[in-house]
């Protein structure tokens, strides 16, 4: 009986590379059903197979894949039997329109088997990639009657036996809104999370310590230790008397960074600040809100003349970046960082995993 333990940690490792592997995934589906394709928003977690509910998707159409390589198994796909109806309409150049009728007739398994073989191709050749295992997807066999079946069969497991499903968001253009199932063995789950687990860390969500109260110097008069004795003091400056830009600036200092490097440099800034006068700050704030210009490149690569004006529709352009490498990030030509791809509310993002030395930093960071 498999029951291997996968934890938040795992889960999120695993989570995040079905992120990335999605990506490609999408866009091989979006090249051959010639349409825009996102895949979002992904979710694992773990339950025994018998456990397992989906209901939500009813009616519901199985494909069941088979890998093959440095690990061998099944992995099922589960979508509404509405979106896979539509994603062929797509793929055929019919009406956007499911109807009641539909049935997976030889040339509609065979259409949607194509559909879920590029996919899962692109699937398991970006694992192979975040693993370093050599994973190859074999045909796919869509199991129109899903209801009839039971999963645990499909995937040649015991009904006690755990699994990882993997849930997402799916939208084609205008023809499907809605969410699929990825469903693999807890093998492949553990394997996937040992190998990426470092790559992507689950964020700590920790609250700053609560500040130590003073110890007073006993050694000297009460009426110097007492810090509200305000004894001579200015009436019109209260001990308390904090702007909201100094609380504000006070409390993003005090929070802890993901990178030592920039707490440290936030810090050497903060003195910085101190030193200067009034007029210095107002010059500073001015500066603080100029525009930069930001972009995200993914690669390069040289070609000559007649090979650019030989592009047309459909042209591979190969890059020198390997496909699971980080991606840098340009302000005004410098770059200062690098980070991997991620989807954010159907949106590509990047998540910063590296501070690089800049001269446009430290320029920015020095100016007086």
């Amino acid at each position: 009986m498999s029951t291997t333990e996968l934890n938040a940690n795992s889960l999120y490792a695993i989570k995040e590379s079905h992120n990335l592997a999605m990506v490609s995934s999408g866009s091989a589906v979006a090249a051959l059903l010639n349409a825009s394709v996102w895949i979002t928003n992904p979710e694992a977690s773990t339950s025994r197979i018998m456990d397992f509910i989906y209901a939500e998707l009813a009616p519901t159409v199985m494909v069941k894949v088979s890998y093959t390589g440095d690990h061998t198994g099944t992995a099922v796909l589960i979508f509404r039997q509405d979106d896979a109806q539509l994603m062929l309409c797509q793929l055929m150049g019919m009406p956007l329109v499911p109807t009641p009728d539909f049935v997976f007739d030889e040339i509609n398994t065979s259409a949607f088997n194509e559909v879920i073989n590029q996919m899962m191709g692109s699937y398991f050749t970006e694992l192979s990639g975040l693993t370093g295992a050599a994973l190859t997807c074999s045909e796919a066999e869509v199991i129109p009657n899903s209801a009839n079946q039971n999963l645990f069969q499909l995937m040649g497991l015991n009904p006690d036996d755990t699994i990882c499903a993997v849930s997402a968001g799916l939208r084609i253009d205008n023809a499907v809104n809605s969410s699929f199932y990825t469903v693999i063995t807890d093998e492949l789950a553990a394997e996937i999370a040992e190998k990426t687990e470092s790559r992507f860390p689950m964020p700590e969500i920790t609250e700053p310590e609560p500040e130590a109260a003073p110890v007073p110097d006993l050694s000297s008069s009460p009426e110097e230790n007492n810090p509200f004795d305000t004894t001579g003091a200015d009436d019109s400056q209260s001990l308390f008397d904090i702007s909201p830009e100094e609380s504000a600036f006070g409390a993003a200092l005090d929070q802890p960074s993901a990178f030592s490097q920039l707490s440290e440099q936030n810090r050497s800034f903060a003195s910085f600040q101190n030193t200067l006068s009034e007029e210095q700050l107002r010059n500073l704030q001015l500066i603080m809100n100029v525009p930069l210009e930001l972009s995200i490149e993914i690669g390069s690569t040289q070609k000559r003349v007649d090979e650019i004006l030989s592009f047309s529709h459909g042209t591979v352009i190969e890059l020198d970046s390997a496909a699971d490498a980080p991606v840098n990030v340009i302000v005004n030509g410098h770059l200062i960082a690098k980070g991997d791809v991620v989807v954010v509310d159907d949106y590509f993002a990047v998540r910063i995993t590296e501070i690089v030395k800049s001269d446009l930093l430290d320029t920015l960071r020095g100016r007086e």
